[in-house]
């Protein structure tokens, strides 16, 4: 609050200096005493000397006039002067309003470090398994080793190739790579030959969001201990698709991301839900009855991810991050921003965008010492309602993508429905129909 005020008095005073500057030459040299003088030595008759007086006071009376109205009009210019710096300085004040950077807490300049990385990788050279080690390693503050990291990643895809070789897999099948990848994630496979075994990973149920250890998000955390959850999982199963050369791509759902692929003809999407290692029908993922008919027609659920807007997706996960960790600042907008760039409907970007507004209002409102209480006074500081309108502005955008709030009960019900019969028999009838499409005809 303090600050607001000398920020604006220091605008209003300098507008006032301005302004007595600007204008002093147009103040009337009042006439002085030697312009009245010199005329003592000549005689006049007492009628002269009588229209004399009275012309002298005439002068005087019409100069005393003239310089009072020019007082005036230099008052007024100077308070039409001093009003519109003040217009201007309230105006422009919302651009001067930035929320306190945290850029000198312990290991923030490593997010600084890695978004500059993240821009600067060619849509060419773009890999889940790079940009998800600069996002982790930020949060570490880059202390892990990316070759190590890259050489777990190759280990485990020569292993699903050499598995995918031992049960007579066609390795020039989409289908048969993304079958292996899902057995990986949701079986026991062995390469008895080399005394190799690989158990399935599980769904960790305890703190899935992340709240309390931001590395439970992270798929370091899920190759160290064998479980994950929505976020590292279909994240792994991308990462390992890149590496056999398999095509799927990333879908999202409320509170949710899962896998699609397509079949061999690329004629039919199938999704992997990793959760409970089991396929999936769009059916299922529409009974969390949080899916919008706008939220499809606008794609931002149950929608294929292309590469630019999985890129989109990484950003919002660096700054996700960011914000687990430090909290908001301007930074948090600018990589935001960068994602809604690279992908204008990433609901999940939204969402964040509207919490950096939300939180920016409210810096403001408490330095303006406006509450619940006295809201109506904001209708006196133009910038503050500005970042109202931002806030309800984003909020509509929001509505109007179709997006609908998943309450976290109810996501943890939807989880727990995959196990249901339905589900089984899906999954079961799948299974069986990709092993018979997938095996080397002989």
């Amino acid at each position: 609050m303090k600050e607001l005020y000398i920020l604006l008095l220091l605008s209003i005073s300098t507008g006032y200096t301005v302004v007595s500057q600007t204008f002093s030459d147009l103040a009337s040299t009042t006439p002085n005493k030697i312009s009245f003088s010199n005329h003592s030595n000549i005689t006049h008759s007492k009628n002269d000397m009588a229209s004399d007086k009275e012309t002298k006071q005439y002068e005087y009376n019409h100069h005393r006039i003239s310089h009072e109205v020019e007082d005036d009009k230099q008052q007024n210019l100077i308070e039409q002067k001093a009003n519109f710096l003040v217009d201007e300085a309230l105006h422009s004040f919302r651009k001067k309003i930035v929320l306190p950077s945290l850029i000198k807490q312990p290991g923030a300049m490593c997010y600084r470090s890695a978004f500059k990385k993240l821009k600067h990788i060619p849509d060419s050279l773009f890999t889940l398994k790079k940009t998800t080690f600069i996002i982790e390693n930020a949060y570490y503050e880059e202390r892990e080793s990316y070759a190590e990291f890259k050489n777990t990643i190759k280990q485990t895809g020569n292993f699903l190739k050499e598995k995918m070789h031992e049960l007579g897999y066609d390795q020039s099948s989409n289908l048969a790579k993304n079958f292996i990848l899902f057995q990986f994630f949701s079986d026991t496979l062995e390469i008895k030959s080399k005394k190799l075994q690989h158990l399935p990973l599980t769904y960790d149920f305890d703190d899935y969001s992340g709240k309390d250890d931001w590395t439970k998000m992270f798929v370091k955390k899920l190759l160290e201990t064998g479980k994950g959850q929505c976020n590292s999982l279909p994240k792994l199963y991308m990462i390992l698709a890149e590496e056999i050369q398999a095509e799927a791509s990333l879908a999202l759902s409320p509170n949710h991301s899962y896998i699609k692929f397509q079949d061999d003809q690329k004629r039919k999407w199938y999704n992997v839900e990793l959760t409970n290692g089991m396929f999936t029908t769009d059916a299922f993922i529409l009974q969390s009855g949080y899916i919008k008919a706008e939220a499809l027609q606008n794609k931002i659920y149950m929608h294929p991810l292309s590469k630019k807007e999985l890129s989109s997706q990484q950003f919002l996960n660096l700054a996700l991050g960011y914000i687990h960790k430090y909290g908001y600042d301007e930074f948090v907008n600018e990589i935001i921003s960068y994602a809604l760039e690279l992908n204008p409907g990433n609901i999940n970007a939204h969402l964040i965008k509207s919490n950096y507004n939300a939180f920016k209002l409210k810096y403001t409102l408490d330095l303006l010492g406006i509450t619940r209480e006295n809201f109506s006074e904001i209708r006196h500081h133009s910038f503050a309602v500005d970042l109202y309108r931002d806030v309800v502005d984003q909020y509509k955008l929001i509505d109007d993508l179709g997006y609908q709030k998943m309450p976290e009960e109810a996501y943890r019900k939807w989880l727990s429905s995959v196990k249901k019969q339905e589900g089984q028999q899906d999954n079961k009838y799948l299974k069986s129909t990709f092993k018979s499409s997938i095996l080397i005809k002989q």
